[in-house]
Formats: C-alpha cells, structure tokens, sequence
C-alpha cells in the first residue's frame, strides 16, 4: 500500500507567474491613473466651496452658522454699565468775546483753553506739536482723576478726523464755519469729542478710568496770524493733514525716534511728560463726508476696519467691543431709537468698499433665486448669505490690496488699533445743534474707554488671525486654514506622484541651471524694482526661456534596452517636481501668516503648477502634430503675458509677495511651459 503523499518545503521563496504579476501592475496603474487626476482635482474644489460656506457653516463649532461676536476677557464686558447721553446743542458760542469767536479756535487746544466748557485743568493738558514741517497735531492728555492704579501706566490714543473740507460749494460752507466757529463749531463730531474731554477730566463723571487718554486732533494747515487773528480767505478749502500721516508721526514722535512710513524727516519728538506711559490701544475716528455716493443715502454708515498691512489685525476683543459698545443703550431710562447710531436705521459693515461690491454679489444672487423660483423665504436666506460672503470678500480684499487705513503704522508696533469710519448723511439740524447720532457716537466711543480701562493689557490675549463677514461675525484661524489646506493639496500630489511613480531619471544638472537662473533674475528685478521703480520681468522671462532651450540636453537611446530616452520630458518632469515643491514651501508660511493674501495666491497657482499638466501620452501627440504644436506655444506665451505680475497685480498689493513669491513663480512657470 502506498504510503501517504507529504509535500515537503525546502525553501521560503514563492514563485510568482510574470503573467500574473503583469496583470497585477496593469490594474495598480490603471487605478492610479484615475485616482491621481481625482486627488489633483476634488481637494482643490472642496477647498473653494468650503472657502464659500464660512458664513453659513462652522466646522469648529459644528454649527450651521458663522460665528458670533464674544469677548474672550471678561474685563472687557461692555454691558456692565451705560453711559449716559451727549447733549445735542453747543454751549455758549454766541456769548464768547469777539477774539474767541474768530481766529483764535483753529485746534483742538484752542477750544479747551477758550472757556467753553469748564474742564479741568488739573487732569487735562494740551500742547500743539509741530512733528514735521508738515505735520502739526495737538495733543490732549488726560490724566485719570483718581490716579494710575499701578506704576507702569497704559494709555489709550484716540486720533480724531475732522470732515474733509475740500469740496467746492461744501467745502467753501465749512471752511466760513471754521473761520467763524473754530474747531469747536466747524464739527459736530468735534463737538462731541470736546464734551467727551470736558467727561473725562472731571473725577465725577469719570471715576472709573484708570489709563491715560490722549486725544490727537490734526491741526488745519492755513496761514493764520494769531497774533492779529487774521485768517488767508483766499483759498477755497483749508489744507488739512492726511490722518495716516498724523497717526505715523504721532507715534514716531512718542517713542522719541526719527521717520516714519509717512515721512523720512526728522520727526521732533514729544516731551517726556506726554510720553511716559505705553500705549496699548489706538483708536482712529474719522468723519468721512466727501463721498458722493454716500452722500445721497439716507442712512448713516459706521466702518468698524481693523484691517493693516501685512495681514496685521487687531486683538479681535477690541474689535468686538467696539461693536458692543455701539449697541449699548445711554443711561436714563427711555430714549429716542431714531438719535442711536446703532438702532436708527444705520449700516455696519467691516470693509471700507462701500455698497458697490454688496450690490452686485446680492444682485448676482437675487437672479439665481429667481432663476430657481425659490419661495420668499429661501429668497431671504439667500440675500443674507449674499451680504455676508460680499462683507467677507470685502474684509480680505482689503487686506490685500486696501486702502491703507490710518492706524496701520500703530499695529506695526503690536499696538492693538483699528479705525471707526463714520458717515452721517445731514448735519443741516441747526448752526448750534449737534447731530444725534454724532453725540451717541461720542458716547459710545466713552463706552468702550470705560470697557478698555477696566483691563490690564499686558495679560490680555485674544485672537489676532481672522478674517470678518460682518462685525458681528468672525472667522477664525483654525477654521479657515483646512480648506487653505485643501486648495495647496494638489501641489503636494503632483510632487509625491513624480517622485514616486512618474519619473524615470530626476535631470540635476538641467534642474540646478535653470532655478539657479530663476533666482538670479528674481534677485536682478528686484534690485531694478527698488531703484529704478521699473520692472523689467519681460526680459527676465525671455533670458529664462533662451537658458531653457539651452541646457535641454539631447535624447539619447539606453544601452540595455535600445528605446529611446525622452530628455525632454523627464525635464519637464523634474523641473515641474522643483516647481511644486517651491509652491508648497512659499505659500505655507504665508498662509500661516497672512491668510488674506496666501489663500488667493493659493488658490491662483495651484492649478498653474499641479493640475494644468497634459499626460504623457497627450504631450506626445501635441508634439508631433505641428499645428496643435504652434497653438499651445502661442496659448501658452500669451498667458503667461497676460498673468505677469505688471500686468495682472494691483498696484496697491504688497511689493514683498509681487517679488519674493510670486515673480520666481512666474518665471518658473515660464520655464516650465517652454521645456
């Protein structure tokens, strides 16, 4: 009988049929074929749509809904206390001396020592600094009644605007004003702030405030004879000085250095008694009047801008309780909503644009509901989403492009600051009378002293990296940044899948010329930018393309296996591996640090780098037809034309981006296309 079959092993090694392993590699390239495009492809959407739905969906919440307002110090909660109302008439213009009526009230100074209102004189000074020969403020310091309650005093900056004056017949009405009423009477926002003084110098009124307080107020260029009190009629407006400016030198004079961003002179400093302490909050009032399409609404519009440059913001509480301090309601019992700045029909908004922009995304939006016969419910919904994604839109421009608004300089010095634009329709409410919401404005802005005062600054910290659809809503940092994650994903893919899979043979020799010859000419317009002011980027891109068509070494065929070797194309592979990797490493920080600016710049480059690039099989046959050959070259060099940074970045943007990231990209770009 047979004795039974046993199978021994004498080896761990498996024997794979090569057909099989065949198949196998057939199936795992042709489902990285589909995968890949896919992995280019939905990332960089997902991150746009989600991008689009920060006003309705917070991820870090898990709300559908943007963030609210909050206040993370509680030492700042402004709806502890009220402040009671301003008065709505001047004091005492008719019954002041002749000498005080006309000529001698030309500053901020010159109404608190003219008599008008009775304010302190021990817990108030004021001094007239000529910083430059073209900059001259005053300076009110307002010393707390009941003494600094630590050593090291913090002080509060308020800077205010007063309405611009150089608007033919308006500006020839004002202009009289300030030649009859001065400072005092030519404003009604500077009637207001004088009564906030009078508030806060008296022990009485102000017993809370614990922090120095200066109020800054640019003094009118005119040619003035104080001493015969005469007044130059001849020109049709008053020159009055830029408030940025104001702002730069204030703040350069402070800190008893010399220059500035508005100005290279020397700045005289401030004396030492009106600089002692350190200034943790700067705020920036400005009476905008001169704008047409303002003017002829019927609605008074606040600004609440915290925007800087850089991408700098403010500690978002500041902002915030600015916001709730407008929402406040005055002491006393019952009141008129109509003279509230907040609750008389008024608009807020966190962007400078004005309603141009909301106008035409809500107009979009309105045709795509009617479009889709939503209800008028839906309708609604889709007309607030509208307003938040163009207030939202509005808060990163911005940031990118500006303006520049006058408190920039300020947080450059890690002073928390922000600017309050305010515009009221129609002051034409009496010669003595002051408009209500100027007066609840005034009030409000005491509000949030009393707010700020409460709080050391020092300990304070907050959020500092937002970006706002409206003031009453935020986006923070670690909601924005997943899908600025997502849209430079496919950077990432496009390098891992050349490394990994696509190229054969990583061109070092051709990789090294031609980089090194991006950055030389990077470095080379860049040194042209700044002295000459020109940029030459069109001849850098033709030397790129001339050292390109050089260093392409000639294809040759492999020993081993007699097929030709594609040079040409595994350049290209290489140098669009290092055109990737560069992407990545440029816009990683910058989104980190400035999201408003990385994020467009994202999502901008991306597709350029990693998703624009035609498979293997496609160049090949590209090449060798001649027609489609010549189209994609013209294509190709057109675009490149029309996406040079002369040609397609704002001339506001900042000079860094336009040369550190985004040239070197372009002439990569360049180089790449040409291969």
């Amino acid at each position: 009988m047979a004795s039974a079959t046993t199978t021994t092993t004498s080896s761990n090694t498996i024997k794979i049929d090569p057909l099989t392993e065949h198949l196998r590699n057939q199936k795992r390239e042709k489902l990285l074929r589909r995968l890949i495009p896919i992995l280019l492809t939905i990332p960089y959407v997902l991150g746009i749509l989600w991008t689009a739905l920060h006003p309705l969906v917070s991820v870090i919440t898990g709300e559908l809904k943007c963030r609210g307002s909050y206040i993370d110090e509680n030492g700042l909660d402004v709806h502890r206390h009220q402040v009671e109302s301003y008065p709505l008439k001047r004091v005492g213009l008719s019954v002041l001396p002749l000498s005080d009526v006309h000529g001698s009230d030309f500053g901020m100074c010159d109404a608190i020592y003219s008599g008008r209102l009775p304010i302190s004189d021990a817990s108030v000074e004021c001094l007239r600094h000529e910083a430059t020969g073209d900059v001259v403020f005053d300076v009110a310091r307002i010393m707390p009644a009941m003494g600094p309650m630590i050593d090291s005093a913090e002080a509060i900056v308020i800077v205010v605007g007063e309405e611009q004056q150089c608007q033919a017949a308006d500006g020839e009405r004002n202009n009289n004003n300030q030649q009859k009423d001065g400072w005092y009477g030519s404003s009604d926002l500077n009637a207001s702030i004088l009564h906030m003084i009078q508030k806060l110098g008296n022990s009485k009124d102000a017993p809370w405030l614990t922090k120095i307080v200066y109020i800054v107020s640019p003094t009118t260029v005119n040619n003035v004879d104080h001493k015969n009190a005469t007044v130059d009629t001849s020109s049709s407006c008053q020159q009055q000085t830029n408030l940025t400016a104001v702002v730069d030198t204030f703040i350069t004079s402070y800190l008893g250095g010399d220059g500035g961003d508005a100005s290279s002179k020397h700045v005289n400093p401030l004396p030492p008694e009106f600089s002692f302490p350190m200034i943790r909050s700067l705020l920036v009032l400005s009476d905008v009047v001169e704008e047409q399409q303002m003017t002829k609404q019927g609605n008074t519009q606040v600004r609440i801008l915290p925007q800087g440059t850089g991408g700098a913001l403010p500690n978002l509480d500041l902002v915030f309780a600015t916001y709730y301090s407008f929402q406040t309601h005055p002491s006393g019992g019952r009141y008129d909503q109509s003279q509230s700045i907040y609750y008389g029909d008024s608009e807020f908004r966190a962007h400078p644009f004005g309603t141009e922009l909301e106008n035409r995304v809500e107009g979009f939006f309105t045709r795509l509901g009617s479009m889709l016969e939503l209800d008028k419910s839906s309708l609604a919904s889709l007309q607030s989403y509208a307003s938040d994604l163009s207030g939202w839109i509005g808060f990163v421009a911005a940031l990118v492009i500006g303006p520049v608004q006058p408190h920039s300089f300020a947080l450059k010095h890690g002073i928390d600051a922000l600017t309050i634009e305010v515009h009221v329709p129609t002051t034409s409410v009496g010669a003595s009378a002051i408009h209500p919401h100027y007066a609840d404005f005034s009030r409000c802005i005491e509000h949030l002293l009393r707010s700020i005062s409460n709080l050391h600054e020092r300990l304070h910290h907050s959020v500092a990296q937002y970006t706002m659809p409206s003031p009453s809503k935020f986006v923070s940092h670690g909601e924005y940044i997943y899908p600025a994650i997502l849209v430079s994903l496919p950077m990432v893919v496009r390098a891992a899948s050349l490394a990994l899979r696509d190229m054969t043979s990583f061109q070092f020799v051709f990789v090294g010329t031609v980089v090194g010859t991006v950055l030389l000419a990077s470095c080379v317009n860049a040194y042209t930018v700044f002295t000459t002011g020109r940029s030459f980027i069109g001849v850098m891109m033709m030397v790129v393309a001339w050292v390109v068509h050089r260093s392409i070494p000639q294809s040759r065929q492999e020993i081993e296996t007699g097929v030709d070797f594609d040079t040409k194309n595994e350049c290209r592979k290489s140098l669009r591996f290092v055109a990737c990797l560069i992407g990545i490493y440029l816009h990683v920080p910058l989104l980190l640090a400035n999201y408003s600016l990385g994020f467009p710049s994202a999502v901008f480059w991306t597709p350029l780098l990693a998703i624009f690039a035609l498979p293997d099989h496609l160049a090949a046959m590209c090449s060798k037809n001649t027609v489609l050959k010549t189209i994609m070259a013209i294509a190709k060099i057109l675009l490149l034309v029309a996406i040079s940074p002369s040609t397609i970045l704002p001339s506001n943007i900042s000079p860094q981006y336009a040369l550190i990231l985004y040239t070197p990209l372009q002439l990569l770009l360049t180089a790449l296309w040409l291969v």
